[in-house]
């Protein structure tokens, strides 16, 4: 998906992806001010999924 193997958004990875579709740059921060304006926000899981094992993730 648009070059990444997980599906993680992080900001570091919206500001490259609108730099490569609209060829401007924007600095991290101006990126979360930038999804902030159009009333983006950061999301977190409110729990872990049941189908998590914490031995497999460890390695």
């Amino acid at each position: 998906m648009h070059g990444w193997e997980d599906q993680r958004w992080t900001l570091a990875r919206v500001k490259t992806l609108i730099g490569r579709l609209f060829h401007v740059s924007y600095t991290v921060e101006g990126t979360w001010a930038l999804l902030k304006r159009h009333g983006w926000s950061w999301q977190q899981p409110t729990r872990r999924a049941v189908e998590r094992d914490d031995q497999a993730v460890e390695f």
